[in-house]
């Protein structure tokens, strides 16, 4: 027995006797040993468990303030959106009735799923056309209709709840008799396009059932940038183009036909190459460049304008040179001096490891080292500074670039990251054969620099470099370090905007001076042509590169 409610304990959903639904028929057990019904698809009081009914009364017309409230209410067609019953049935609809003839409806209420789970309700005004909500409509809502979705070939998704059910109605009548065993999949946003792009990443498991996925926004201005936005995340989804703005219009202006030929056999990828004249471009143009925010190092800040968006800088140091101090005290300065959040992509450490690292620059002292005394309160006050400012790609999953890719995606979509840390970059490459590794690392860097074109986020790759050629002064010993024993040299200094090299000598002939002494320099500046010499003092007691001094550049 579940739910004890007012009218008695729920027993168990059955077919109606009058309106001959499947399971709208709610029984009801009460308090003295009778049981009886509701049909709540038809708006029917079963006296018991014979076929003996009466009506009962309509339900109000003013709008529910409760999920309980909407979940008694009845799903009926919608005549005016051509929405059949069984249409409302299959996408749990339901609807409030007037009062004074018991038949026009005057709210329509679509449910809203987390995870399956029912959450909350879109309520439609069916007079004035407003919307609002009933119930808890945050988080990551599933697509709405998502319980219909079992996977297959196609899945349409529409802008609109009602032009989800219309564009069902249409694909399930048209199909030709050969095709009617074939439930069609169609889905629609859940918040508008405002958010579409959000809404099909959060909805990625149930996208990926499907071989194709169709776009069927609305053909309007909003709709048609949602379908540009959402081809840049997903450039093979199919898109329909529609001769009414959506397609419950086109259901009801009679072009049902014209619909189905759009959406099932029409949808095509579209390419995304575009020609523009100056006019196009022209206030965009007139932007004044601004320099970016700033590194920990003053030098370094001048010389590349600060970190700015849509650029790729590499970084590489020989083995045991500094450069993971470098890219941790860089995120630290980030986020505790520019506010900004960072997404960490550590190929050969662990979250846990990495983001002890962080704290430590935090703290001022080395919490991965067995010897460092501090207080457990003190390591978890500083890890807890961190939460919500740098989010971790946990190496356990894939190091596929094209699983990167999509992560740096969802990352700055959905969590608004724009700088992101990969290191070290030939773990990308990790198992190829010499042969292979420039070519894929070429695929990588064009990719990287796609993908930076087309959002406004900064890159910072970091690399391994050849060791030196025998005879000549190794990396150990302080030799500067070359963009042309980067792995992928080539393909780095084509399409990276920056890069920066790392050099100390950390050999026993050491001078005492110059044994902490770092130098970091600019290797090729492809923007500005710029470039830079920095001496930099590495603080054991602080875990801190400090820049004691100046050279010109």
């Amino acid at each position: 027995m579940l739910d004890n409610k007012d009218k008695g304990t729920f027993l168990y959903h059955t077919s109606c006797s009058v309106c001959n639904s499947s399971d709208a028929h709610a029984r009801y057990l009460q308090a003295d040993g009778s049981e009886d019904g509701t049909c709540f698809s038809c708006n029917t009081y079963h006296k018991s468990s014979t076929a003996e009914v009466v009506p009962i009364k309509q339900y109000k017309a003013s709008k529910m303030k409760t999920i309980e409230e909407i979940n008694e209410l009845p799903i009926v067609s919608v005549p005016d959106r051509l929405i059949k019953k069984e249409t409302a049935e299959k996408y749990r609809m339901r609807a409030s009735l007037s009062e004074k003839d018991g038949a026009t409806v005057t709210h329509l209420y679509c449910p809203d799923t987390l995870d399956g789970k029912l959450v909350g309700y879109e309520c439609k005004d069916t007079a004035n056309k407003s919307f609002s909500s009933v119930g808890n409509r945050k988080g990551e809502l599933d697509l709405f209709g998502s319980w219909t979705c079992t996977g297959g070939n196609k899945l349409f998704i529409t802008e609109g709840r009602l032009d989800a059910m219309a564009l069902h109605q249409t694909i399930t009548d048209l199909n030709p008799e050969k095709y009617k065993a074939f439930k069609p999949s169609v889905v629609s946003l859940t918040r508008g396009v405002g958010t579409a792009v959000k809404d099909l990443l959060n909805n990625k498991k149930l996208l990926a059932k499907y071989k194709e996925v169709v776009l069927v926004f609305d053909n309007d201005t909003h709709g048609k940038k949602a379908v540009k936005d959402c081809l840049k995340v997903f450039p093979l989804y199919k898109t329909a183009k529609l001769d009414l703005k959506d397609a419950n219009e086109m259901v009801m202006k009679g072009k049902a036909q014209e619909l189905y030929d759009a959406c099932v056999w029409n949808a095509s990828v579209e390419r995304q190459g575009e020609v523009v004249d100056v006019h196009d471009i022209i206030e965009s143009a007139m932007t004044k460049p601004q320099m970016g925010i700033s590194f920990p190092w003053r030098t370094v800040t001048k010389s590349c304008f600060g970190i700015r968006p849509h650029t790729i800088h590499c970084v590489g140091a020989a083995p045991k040179i500094g450069k993971t101090d470098h890219q941790h005290q860089l995120v630290h300065h980030l986020v505790y001096n520019e506010k900004v959040k960072v997404g960490m992509f550590d190929l050969e450490n662990s979250p846990v490891k990495t983001a002890k690292k962080l704290a430590s620059k935090q703290a001022k002292k080395d919490f991965t080292r067995p010897d460092t005394v501090y207080q457990d309160s003190e390591l978890r006050q500083t890890l807890e500074g961190l939460d919500g400012k740098v989010r971790f790609y946990d190496r356990a999953g894939s190091r596929d670039w094209e699983a990167i890719q999509t992560t740096i995606t969802e990352m700055h979509l959905l969590d608004g990251i724009n700088i992101f840390m990969i290191d070290p970059m030939t773990t990308l490459v990790q198992g190829c054969d010499a042969s292979q590794t420039n070519t894929e690392l070429g695929k990588i860097c064009s990719s990287a620099a796609d993908l930076v074109s087309v959002y406004p986020i900064t890159i910072f790759f970091y690399s391994h470099v050849n060791p030196k050629p025998k005879g000549s002064m190794p990396h150990e010993k302080g030799a500067r370090v070359y963009s042309s024993e980067f792995f992928g040299s080539r393909s780095m200094e084509r399409f990276f905007h920056y890069g920066h090299g790392i050099s100390r000598d950390r050999s026993d002939e050491c001078p005492d001076e110059r044994k902490n002494m770092s130098e970091f320099y600019m290797l090729f500046d492809r923007d500005f042509g710029q470039s830079y010499t920095c001496d930099v003092y590495f603080d054991e007691s602080t875990v801190t590169y400090l820049e004691p001094m100046r050279r010109s550049w």
